[in-house]
């Protein structure tokens, strides 16, 4: 998505990447070990209106709120999730950068008088503006997290005041308060902290005079904000020099959020981790391989689904090069990105209940991949592949290519069958009336004439 939108910013004046020549790249996790897929692009600069960078800033912004819930909501109040439309109607880009101002005002405006009502208390807001090709507009509307007391009374009592303090919205059904299980926290913060897509949705229309605009009128604006007790803990985290982070089981590959101390830029050295209960232990310093610090692992993305259905990750790596990349460097290291790759290969086996099979592990997105290998829309990004996983590529497309073959050789007979005889039937319903006249006609040379039978009465 990031490689999209900067190369339709760089169509229309503006420069996205950083500069240099540097890289980074997304490696597919869970492949075997020393084998590798990944995308390189050129780096890109910290602006959130890209994807990919973005998600740096959500991914934290997501483990604030999973250890604000555990630590201060869990068992003593309700986690909610609000929706709810923040304009009257659609906004066109000449109307955005003032429909944003307005959107945030009468949030705030909710937000006190739901708070002094003592019915809940928002701690996250996100405003998300998806844009429509065809009406060349945007969609603004809030997720917002809240909490209140529990019991679902409290949630109708919420709920009822949310609507009538949102005079703006003559129809309430664009409002929506759903009360989030426990098990469904994790889930629920990942959807409502996601990184915004709405300029690679403006991109992906070919749109430039609007995409042009957007970027004039986006530069520079939050469009989320941190309310209440959440920015209680936070500010608590702060004082103590500490921050939320997510720690990947090595066993199951599932996350969970714990505490890092934070270290200074310049300051050498491994991140010492510390959990709620107080235990302690320690992350070795991220590995970097190649002259000049180069293939810095950054870290996992959150899965995301694939065309199966399944979940498939990636990991980020800063500053690539690719002639100084090692596949199997960083074994045995905790949070390396081999160490990593292992980990997911490993949740796959686990979910699937199977061993690994590279070639089953690749068939849901092969095409894909393939496609991207032939006739890639963005020329600024390319795509690399160990020489087994290449291998085992083209062998699923030149499989599926037979199978392709074959089936369309098989319709081709049916269709064919088929077409013979309706020929057959049509032509003998049109050469009745002829083969009649040519029966007749040797009736009456050998003889023989059509009379009536005898139990037939003629006039």
């Amino acid at each position: 998505m990031s490689a999209v939108v900067a190369e339709m910013a760089a169509e229309v004046g503006h420069d996205l990447y950083r500069p240099g020549k540097k890289k980074a790249a997304q490696f597919l996790l869970g492949l075997p070990d020393n084998e590798y897929l990944a995308i390189c692009y050129p780096a890109f600069k910290h602006d959130k209106r890209l994807p990919s960078v973005a998600m740096v800033d959500t991914t934290q912004t997501a483990a604030n709120l999973q250890y604000h819930y555990e630590t201060k909501v869990q068992g003593r109040a309700q986690l909610a999730a609000l929706t709810f439309p923040a304009l009257e109607s659609r906004v066109s880009i000449d109307d955005y950068d003032a429909g944003v101002a307005l959107a945030f005002k009468r949030m705030n405006k909710l937000k006190t008088a739901l708070r002094k009502s003592g019915m809940g208390d928002f701690v996250y807001v996100q405003l998300e503006a998806p844009f429509q090709p065809e009406t060349e507009s945007f969609y603004l509307h809030f997720h917002i997290f809240l909490t209140f007391d529990l019991g679902d009374v409290h949630r109708r009592r919420a709920l009822a005041f949310i609507k009538e303090n949102s005079p703006w919205l003559q129809s309430k059904a664009g409002v929506h308060l759903k009360r989030i299980a426990h098990q469904d926290v994790a889930r629920s913060i990942r959807y409502g902290t996601k990184p915004s897509t709405t300029a690679y949705e403006i991109a992906t229309s070919k749109n430039k005079k609007v995409f042009e605009a957007y970027l004039a009128v986006s530069k520079g604006r939050r469009l989320t904000r941190t309310e209440g007790s959440l920015k209680e803990t936070m500010q608590e985290l702060k004082a103590q020099g500490r921050r939320a982070k997510f720690s990947q089981c090595e066993n199951t590959g599932r996350f969970s959020v714990c505490l890092a101390e934070k270290v200074g830029r310049g300051e050498p050295g491994a991140i010492e981790q510390v959990d709620r209960k107080g235990s302690r232990g320690q992350d070795t310093q991220k590995p970097k391989t190649g002259d000049n610090a180069n293939n810095i692992y950054c870290g996992c993305g959150r899965p995301v689904a694939s065309p199966d259905g399944r979940l498939v990750a990636f990991g980020y790596v800063q500053d690539f090069c690719e002639k100084s990349f090692e596949p199997g460097y960083g074994k045995g290291v905790q949070g390396s990105l081999f160490e990593v790759n292992r980990i997911a290969r490993l949740a796959w086996e686990v979910n699937t209940g199977k061993p690994f099979d590279l070639k089953e592990f690749l068939s849901p997105i092969a095409d894909d991949i393939m496609r991207l290998f032939r006739d890639a829309d963005v020329q600024s990004y390319t795509v690399i592949a160990s020489p087994n996983v290449l291998k085992t590529l083209r062998q699923i497309q030149k499989e599926r290519e037979q199978r392709s073959r074959c089936q369309k050789r098989v319709q081709r007979g049916r269709f064919g069958q088929k077409g013979f005889a309706r020929t057959l039937r049509r032509w003998a319903s049109r050469m009745s009336g002829v083969l009649d006249w040519f029966k007749n006609s040797m009736n009456r040379i050998s003889g023989e004439t059509s009379r009536p039978s005898s139990g037939t009465f003629t006039n």
